[in-house]
């Protein structure tokens, strides 16, 4: 009885020894005297009792968050940096057998990637730009754990803190910074205002300079009329008054040559001083009517006045006719 209850004991042990249960989101690794024999995957694993033995990694994500330690950035600020990684084993066979303490491992890396990129920017840079450097984080930590057999999946600024000095200090920068905008602002607001005004008064004087330009064309081209309708005026009066001087000196001309030509009177000095005065003032006619715009008087306007006297003592005499 006691033989068979050890042999049953002992078959207890070497089936139960056999099996081994990998639990989902975990890699069995199974080691057969200490070597590295085989990955088992989540389910039921067997393995040789007192010969292989199985260590379970697991494959889920692991958060893990840095203790808060001050950087100094390129201007001399020294901001308290809150940071975190996010990492995933992706190769059990590696993150067993290359690294000892893979989180240690990373929190140092974390914290010198973020001192060296932290000190080669401005504290604004770092508060206005955390997504550039959570990018290149990431980048440079997921390469160097590569072959750990580790996957970085996210590693981010959580927080940066100042201290109340340096608070302080940035208000006062901000509101500097306020004024100068709006200094700026209204500087420029008022150069547009001049701008304007000054394109205003341009256009208003190239108006006015047009207007006048127009004014002045109008006026002269109402001068030029006036001139011309002036003239015509003249021309007609002219034309007029030679007309009526012709006509004139046609009805002299016939009373004198009827006179002239009279057999009935005698050469009395006034006949013949009438026909004297009738040839000058023929000969006054025949330059008036050359090409010429002129008016032809006699130097004594009383000889017409004689002529048409001389005439009228002739008519008036006893036999003379009537004309």
């Amino acid at each position: 009885m006691i033989g068979a209850i050890v042999i049953l004991v002992v078959l207890v042990i070497v089936i139960g020894g056999s099996f081994r249960i990998v639990p989902q989101g975990s890699v069995g690794l199974v080691q057969r005297l200490g070597r590295y024999h085989r990955e088992a995957t989540p389910g039921l694993a067997v393995k040789i009792p007192l010969v292989d033995s199985v260590k379970l990694i697991s494959t889920k994500s692991v958060t893990v968050s840095l203790a808060p330690e001050p950087v100094i950035t390129a201007d001399n600020v020294s901001p308290v940096i809150d940071a975190y990684f996010i990492y995933q084993v992706v190769d059990a066979k590696r993150f067993l057998y290359e690294i000892q303490n893979p989180e240690l491992a990373i929190k140092n890396m974390v914290s010198s990637t973020l001192r060296s990129e932290v000190g080669q920017r401005k504290l604004a840079e770092v508060m206005t730009h955390r997504e550039q450097i959570n990018t290149k984080l990431r980048a440079e930590l997921d390469e160097s754990t590569t072959i750990w057999g580790i996957k970085i999946l996210q590693a981010s600024i959580r927080q940066v803190d100042l201290s109340k000095e340096m608070q302080m200090a940035m208000e006062s920068q901000k509101k500097a910074d306020a004024n100068k905008l709006a200094a700026i602002e209204q500087a420029q607001g008022q150069k547009e205002a001049a701008i304007l005004q000054a394109e205003g008064a341009r256009q208003a004087a190239i108006a006015q300079a047009e207007g006048e330009k127009t004014a002045i064309v109008l006026r002269s081209e109402g001068s030029r009329q006036s001139r011309m309708l002036e003239a015509e005026g003249e021309a007609g009066a002219i034309q007029r008054l030679a007309q009526a001087q012709a006509d004139a000196l046609r009805l002299v001309n016939q009373a004198v040559l009827a006179l002239a030509q009279s057999a009935d009177d005698e050469w009395r000095p006034e006949r013949i001083q009438a026909v004297l005065q009738f040839k000058s003032l023929d000969a006054l006619t025949t330059l008036g009517q050359g090409p010429a715009t002129k008016i032809v008087i006699p130097a004594e306007l009383s000889g017409l006045t004689g002529i048409l006297s001389s005439l009228r003592a002739a008519s008036d005499e006893p036999g003379g006719k009537d004309q």
